[in-house]
């Protein structure tokens, strides 16, 4: 009995020992991929105005109707919270 717990000890500290020097060791973690370009803007949407459900909504229409008119395509969107509240959201559009 005492030698299968000191030997599952022993694995689980060789796993975990591993497991994190693969950790320490990975990259950043940043999106780098062919279809976004070097001319990317991210702007932020506000969603602290009156009702969230259809501000927000009405607020990312018409910040991808501007970008595109422009010539810009939408790549990507994050939301973004402070203590559990919406705030708003960052937009990452690039150039066609």
């Amino acid at each position: 009995m005492k030698s299968s717990y000191l030997a599952s000890l022993l694995l689980a500290a060789v796993f975990g020992a591993g497991g994190s020097i693969l950790l320490t060791h990975a990259g950043p973690a940043q999106a780098e991929t062919s279809s976004v370009s070097g001319d990317t803007v991210t702007v932020f949407v506000d969603a602290t105005f009156g009702f969230r459900k259809k501000h927000m909504a009405t607020e990312l229409t018409r910040s991808h109707a501007d970008y595109a008119a422009r010539g810009y395509r939408y790549v990507d969107m994050a939301p973004y919270s402070e203590n559990g509240d919406l705030v708003g959201f960052f937009v990452t559009y690039t150039k066609q």
